[in-house]
């Protein structure tokens, strides 16, 4: 693993390209494509000068729509709000006129036309997975942002050209070509899964079966060197890993996008998968994250190395091809998401970064979330899926992870497959015939698809368990599931802290945003509500007391709010409730079967 210059690793790629490719020029090509110029001329403007020339034209009406959301961010954002003016004309240069038909969509006359060029600026304010950001020195974005779909020609080809002020560099998550400042896609979807950033920054590379992967941490600088190498290392094992479950990596090249202390919470800390690259926001600074232990990188890189396989390739029918001008609702996110979670505990746990205490104590930690959630009696994971659209950014009232609702369904399916062909196979199997049977047939998957494999595998119907446990809120017998590899769930009754307000980071700085108060907790009594924004608690910063320290419960604090422009402090007792803990334990007298299966489900990677 070698850390070095952009410059250094790009053109070599960009030769390796041309050499081994036989794509014809790009003057040859007779099919309709889009060719786009992204500028960034004056950081200071924050602006993106895009433009897009359609060629080849052949048909006398052509609409051009830009995503409401990226996918994985289940949250519409409505990208052309950021549009400041929209521009098409000819061939020969005069403006073509054209009307908006919906939010996100134009519709131009190109009767008689080959190609027409569309041009707009596109404001950037705030860094965030889903959002594209220019600062003084580097620009982020993902090509839902940027890139316009032309209506009935999502499978044609594009290129992207890059004009960037001098000394900036490119990496982006686009194939290469011989011009460091050009890369090709070749279809609309490839095209805006990219992220791409523009700017100084550093890169780590390294290999993993042979194929290149890129550690890309932005500031520049900011992450010391010697600690990039042991989390690439902590990528590589995971990338193999997880490898090992499918039989091979299904991409020419991985990126991983990190941004340090560049959010406007310091708190925050999230990631977002794409086909062959995720980007995360650490809110650490660099010189912090730098003590983070690395056994601590591989739970967060597992989750969204394993979403390239579970949600963007084996993806819900739903989903299958994505919809960028509404919200995509599926009832299987508690598969794509909540078994993401639950991989990414056995990939890190396999991998070595995990101890098996580690690693079970993980799985009662889902059962206790979900166990005492008051809204497991009554939201099922089918109905979680479906309501994450009703607040993934801003948390209703009432609600109950699909992450957790997911992560629990997948460890019981994984025993009870186990349990069922005597070890012969577990749920890795259930996610190589979707990506085997669907994905590369070029296809999602339904829930019968599923329960119809998993029925295969065991020979026994799993109807039942979904109605009960996916479709309906039934609590599933944990010890006889989990005594399926000698262990059962130990109970015992603790005190937690209980805040009664849901909330997120501000805006700015170290701040609180209330986004909903239990109307019968302390939190209510004091004065609390939905929109407050939480500037300090007592004399520190909100977001930097130590809101779950032992010892919080029944304590008397002062916060300092903000509501409707003005600050006032409120008194409230830190309050706690009762909950059920829970722990596995090894069965006193496991059976010889029931080790067997405890041994498989936790065998870890050679």
């Amino acid at each position: 693993m070698l850390r070095k210059t952009l410059t250094a690793y790009l053109l070599p790629l960009g030769v390796l390209f041309i050499l081994s490719s036989a794509t014809p020029a790009v003057g040859q090509d007779r099919r309709f494509r889009t060719d786009y110029t992204v500028e960034v001329s004056n950081p200071e403007t924050s602006l993106f000068h895009v433009t897009a020339n359609v060629q080849n034209i052949n048909q006398p009406r052509l609409d051009l729509s830009l995503p409401v959301w990226t996918p994985g961010w289940y949250t519409i954002e409505n990208y052309a709000k950021n549009i400041l003016w929209f521009k098409i004309t000819g061939e020969e240069g005069a403006a073509l006129p054209h009307i908006m038909t919906s939010k996100q969509t134009w519709s131009v006359d190109t009767k008689g036309r080959h190609q027409i060029r569309i041009e707009f600026d596109y404001r950037t304010t705030t860094l965030f997975l889903d959002q594209a950001k220019i600062a003084k020195d580097f620009a982020f974005f993902t090509g839902t942002q940027l890139f316009l779909m032309a209506e009935g020609h999502r499978a044609t080809p594009s290129t992207v050209h890059f004009i960037i002020p001098a000394g900036w560099q490119v990496i982006s998550a686009l194939k290469e070509t011989s011009d460091p400042l050009t890369f090709i896609a070749p279809d609309y979807d490839t095209l805006v899964d990219a992220p791409t950033e523009l700017g100084h920054f550093d890169v780590t590379r390294f290999e993993v079966e042979g194929k290149p992967h890129y550690f890309v941490t932005t500031p520049a600088g900011d992450f010391p060197s010697d600690k990039a190498q042991q989390v690439a290392n902590v990528m590589a094992k995971v990338a193999s890993t997880a490898s090992a479950i499918f039989g091979k990596l299904p991409y020419e090249k991985y990126l991983y996008f990190y941004f340090f202390n560049l959010v406007e919470s310091s708190q925050v800390s999230a990631g977002l998968e794409h086909m062959n690259s995720y980007v995360a926001l650490v809110g650490a600074k660099g010189a912090e994250a730098r003590d983070y232990p690395i056994e601590s990188w591989a739970g967060g890189v597992a989750h969204e190395f394993f979403h390239l396989w579970n949600v963007k390739r084996i993806r819900p029918i739903e989903m299958w091809p994505y919809d960028y001008s509404q919200e995509n609702t599926t009832p299987l996110l508690w598969v794509s998401e909540g078994f993401t979670n639950y991989y990414a505990d056995v990939i890190a746990y396999r991998a070595g970064f995990r101890n098996r205490k580690s690693f079970l104590d993980g799985i009662a930690g889902a059962i206790r979330r979900v166990e005492n959630n008051e809204a497991r009696r009554y939201i099922s994971p089918a109905e979680s899926s479906v309501r994450i659209w009703l607040g993934y950014d801003t948390p209703p009232n009432f609600q109950i992870s699909t992450y957790t609702q997911g992560q629990n369904l997948a460890a019981l399916l994984d025993l009870s497959i186990r349990h069922d062909t005597n070890g012969k196979a577990g749920l890795d199997d259930v996610m190589r015939g979707l990506y085997r049977e669907f994905y590369q047939r070029g296809k999602g998957f339904s829930t019968e698809d599923m329960i119809g494999i998993i029925n295969r595998l065991t020979r026994r119907d799993y109807h039942d368990f979904y109605r009960r446990f996916v479709w309906g809120v039934e609590v599933p017998d944990y010890d006889t599931i989990l005594g399926y590899a000698g262990y059962r769930l130990e109970k015992s009754n603790v005190k937690r802290i209980y805040f009664g307000f849901a909330r997120r980071p501000g805006a700015s700085g170290e701040t609180i945003s209330v986004t909903s108060v239990d109307p019968a907790s302390t939190a209510a009594a004091a004065g609390l509500m939905a929109g407050d924004l939480i500037l300090k608690v007592d004399s520190t910063n909100a977001l930097r007391f130590g809101w779950f320290e032992d010892g919080k419960a029944g304590q008397t604090v002062k916060l300092t709010i903000k509501r409707a422009g003005e600050e006032k402090v409120l008194t409230m007792i830190i309050g706690s409730r009762n909950e059920v803990a829970y722990d596995l334990v090894e069965m006193a007298q496991a059976t010889p079967d029931q080790i067997k299966i405890r041994e498989e489900w936790l065998a870890v990677s050679k």
